[in-house]
């Protein structure tokens, strides 16, 4: 007969209402704002994926209406039901919101994972921390595809660990139908399989061909056909079309090589591989403190190898696998590494745990406390100064009204390309009503670019820099755009600069880069002046995917 002691109900029942505390809190982090840019769809990616959902039927080909679809299928055919279900509300709200929902299942997913690998308390932790990540907070706030595809990932490695065999590979086809490049899951998942990880054992000792064999087969049967039958279920068209399916995946693969140069790749020229995306993790992805502690924790967990448990040890292969293949490229936007960050988060924990064992004496407890607070703080507080931002007029639509209310019809303006144009349209407000030049600063420095630059610089009564994203990228290759960049500089001297901006606060500082300083052109406003509060404190180079889309600092030059 087993008795049951009222304490231990009790807390079970606390740690119940913990968790349903914390995944209360990740929803009232992610839902609101979901209008934070008033419905202009600054994100480009997002903004592309839901004019091709609505140009697409369910289940339709979405190459039909953009020959050079990049992405999986999934995350186009989920958006296309959202907007079969809400057929008159404008579908990027619902799709903000269902990537706010999904948002939260990584939360509920991590933790999961977490406790089946560092214990319950572990896996809080772990869950605690990409509650508050200030690079997840503005992620869920984007319908792209990044965030369906680290839930899938990190389910999928969640199920393997528990024994969920087909579950698993079912899983991993749901991940590469969001984003090709998450094949990479199939290895770990793999090594689990065949290595006894999981509940598969042979009766006798077989003949090496035997071996070889029979983990080949469970390879095909427990993991490549659930895989490719998920797969297939949501992207019939990639099996169907294969050539003009494949088509736009292979283009992106030859853009993170660096094979092809865009405009809006070549922020990364000179970054350094692996360290230039661990440093921007730990700057705004995940925060300091659970960067440094995640990789601790996985070189601890090299060191110690032979003492980790077969899951233990999964998960390391898992998180330094994805880092090594999604982290070395040319192309190092951050959303690519959002499939690691739950790995991470709670390889910190492991690191923490670790620590905590090591501490003896009546002063343990107050040491894992400071420990614990050490490692989510500064998460914490990049967390908030993420939200802050919401509270504000996307900058595009503040620089956008002061130009109506101040510049008179067939005024000329000057905006740069591949940048969002302003002024934005708003209600009784046209930009037709001005003259206006679009600056092809991306262009080599011919003279014919040199000229229009000029032109405008002399002619133009606005000349419009909607973010950092033109001056940011050409500055790292000065030899090559020598000519602009000193166009640029002349701008900056030469003309009175008005600011549009809401960084990132704690209350009156803002946390911001200085892509004027970086790019080492003048500065004739101070950060917090461009931030608009009393003070600013300088961060290192942050990139530009943290600022461009939600929190631009707009500078109108005025002649």
């Amino acid at each position: 007969m087993t008795v049951s002691h009222p304490s231990t109900g009790a807390r079970t029942a606390s740690v119940r209402w913990l968790w349903l505390a914390l995944l209360l809190l990740a929803t009232a982090l992610r839902l609101p704002g979901a209008d934070w840019d008033g419905g202009i769809a600054a994100h480009p990616d997002e903004r592309f994926l839901v004019d091709v959902a609505v140009a697409t039927p369910l289940l339709g080909d979405p190459t039909v209406a953009a020959p050079d679809f990049p992405y999986g299928h999934l995350p186009l055919y989920l958006l296309r039901l959202l907007i079969l279900a809400a057929p008159h509300a404008d579908p990027l709200y619902p799709g903000r919101l269902l990537s706010a929902l999904l948002g939260v299942l990584l939360v509920a997913a991590t933790g999961a994972l977490g406790r089946r690998l560092v214990g319950a308390r572990g896996g809080f932790w772990a869950a605690a921390l990409i509650t508050c990540s200030p690079f997840l907070l503005q992620s869920a706030r984007f319908y792209t595809v990044d965030i369906p595809g680290a839930l899938a990932t990190t389910l999928a490695l969640l199920l393997a660990l528990r024994g969920r065999r087909g579950a698993a590979g079912a899983l991993w086809g749901l991940a590469v139908a969001c984003k090709v490049s998450l094949l990479w899951v199939g290895l770990p998942l793999g090594l689990l399989l065949v290595s006894g990880g999981m509940p598969l054992r042979l009766r006798s000792a077989p003949s090496r061909p035997a071996c070889v064999l029979e983990a080949l087969l469970r390879l095909l049967r427990y993991l490549v056909l659930p895989a490719l039958l998920s797969f297939a279920l949501v992207s019939p068209w990639a099996l169907l079309r294969p050539l003009a399916a494949w088509r736009g995946p292979w283009i992106q693969s030859l853009m993170v090589a660096g094979r092809l140069d865009f405009p809006y790749t070549r922020q990364y020229a000179g970054a350094v591989p692996f360290l230039y995306p661990l440093i921007q993790m730990g700057l705004w992805g995940l925060g300091p403190t659970a960067t440094l502690a995640g990789l601790a924790g996985l070189l601890g967990g090299a060191w110690r190898w032979r003492r980790l448990s077969p899951s233990l040890r999964v998960a390391w292969i898992a998180a330094v696998t994805s880092f090594l293949m999604l982290a070395g490229w040319y192309v190092k936007f951050p959303r690519y590494l959002l499939p690691v960050y739950p790995l991470w988060a709670v390889w910190g924990i492991w690191f923490l745990a670790r620590l905590r064992r090591r501490a003896h004496g009546r002063h343990g407890a107050w040491m894992e406390a400071a420990a614990l607070a050490t490692l989510l703080l500064p998460t914490l507080l990049l967390g908030v100064a993420q939200l802050s931002i919401y509270a504000y007029p996307h900058p595009w639509e503040s620089a956008s009204r002061w130009i109506y209310a101040q510049l008179p019809e067939q005024g000329h303006l000057a905006v740069e390309h591949w940048d969002h144009p302003l002024p934005l349209p708003l209600p009784q407000e046209d930009p037709g009503r001005y003259t206006s030049l679009t600056l092809p600063v991306m262009d080599e420095d011919l003279p014919e670019k040199l000229v229009q630059l000029e032109a405008a610089l002399q002619e133009s009564d606005i000349i419009i820099l909607a973010s950092a994203r033109g001056y940011g990228a050409l500055a790292r290759q000065p030899a090559r755009y020598a000519a602009t960049l000193e166009w640029y500089a002349r701008l900056l001297r030469e003309r009175t600069v008005l600011a549009f901006g809401r960084c990132p606060r704690l209350g009156p500082l803002a946390l911001s880069d200085d892509p004027l300083a970086d790019a080492g052109l003048p500065a004739p406003l101070s950060l917090a002046e461009r931030c608009g509060t009393p003070w600013a404190l300088r961060l290192p180079h942050l990139d530009e995917s943290f600022r461009v889309y939600d929190a631009p600092v707009v500078l109108l030059l005025l002649r």
